[in-house]
């Protein structure tokens, strides 16, 4: 393209010179000048489009929480580790302008989570980050959901599940009808270990301790729903569900969810919004209960 741009000019002149001289010629480089012409108009078309794409510049990252999620992921579902480092990236991404996560998951682990939805929250500082129930967003998933800027609910999904929940198995009786009995002997200095395993009820002190950490994590769950959905912990207990999923249009009552839309009409929306702006929620140093 340089060299058209430069040379076309003395081109020019050399086929004016011709062209005066023999009229027949004229018929024959007439067409090279034409392809002159175009060739210059496509590359002025090129800088302007070049030059309105970096006056336009931002991406938008689409971040996928899927399956059932934990610390590092497996093949049923995504890796918290992963969605963080992600949404951290697109965080710290001039060309990024929006991040959206695209939520299909049940929940997970306890663990990997609060570092995950922290680094929701961080990014949500920075840029827009406007999570999508497409179509569940439960428990741990819901948590990270409740970081973002705001919280979309494709028409037919469910969000909620929120608090924490340990399970035990005695399968004490099971071993009685085919007759094993199964000893445990554990190291003097530890006699808590596994104290919560399958093969007998669990004891009183162990369903205590359980229920200790439960509450714990509960709790921790509520703040951080507290904190991004801005709203006091008493309303997170009292009208998100308290453990139960929402639909929808109840969702948004709620204030679980902020409105109703599918993936495409969320990305359209940020697209025609792609210059990097303040959220429209502003996040509140005020401390709820």
């Amino acid at each position: 393209m340089i060299r058209i741009e430069t040379a076309a000019p003395d081109l020019r002149q050399v086929l004016t010179q011709i062209t005066s001289i023999d009229a027949l010629v004229a018929l024959e480089v007439s067409a090279l000048a034409d392809c002159l012409a175009r060739a210059e108009q496509r590359q002025a078309q090129a800088v302007a489009a070049a030059a309105q794409a970096a006056s336009s510049a931002g991406k938008i990252a689409l971040v996928s929480v899927a399956g059932g999620l934990t610390p590092r992921g497996s093949w049923f579902g995504s890796s918290l580790s992963g969605i963080a480092a992600q949404v951290t990236r697109a965080a710290d991404d001039q060309d990024v302008a929006g991040i959206i996560l695209d939520v299909d998951s049940p929940g997970g682990t306890v663990a990997g989570t609060v570092e995950a939805a922290n680094s929701i929250a961080a990014a949500a500082a920075k840029k827009p980050v406007v999570a999508i129930a497409n179509t569940l967003m439960g428990s741990a998933a819901y948590w990270l959901g409740s970081q973002g800027t705001e919280l979309v609910m494709a028409p037919s999904a469910d969000v909620g599940s929120i608090g924490a929940m340990i399970m035990h198995q005695d399968i004490s009786g099971w071993l009685d009808q085919v007759g094993l009995k199964m000893t445990i002997v554990r190291s003097e200095q530890s006699p808590l270990k596994n104290e919560a395993h399958p093969f007998a009820p669990l004891s009183d002190d162990a369903q205590a301790y359980l229920q200790g950490r439960a509450n714990e994590a509960g709790a921790d769950f509520v703040k951080a729903v507290a904190s991004g959905r801005r709203v006091t912990q008493t309303r997170v207990r009292e009208e998100f569900g308290q453990g139960r999923m929402v639909g929808a249009r109840e969702a948004v009552a709620r204030g679980m969810a902020d409105r109703i839309a599918t993936l495409d009409q969320v990305i359209s929306g940020m697209l025609q919004q792609r210059a990097p702006r303040p959220s429209s929620r502003r996040r509140s140093a005020l401390a709820f209960e």
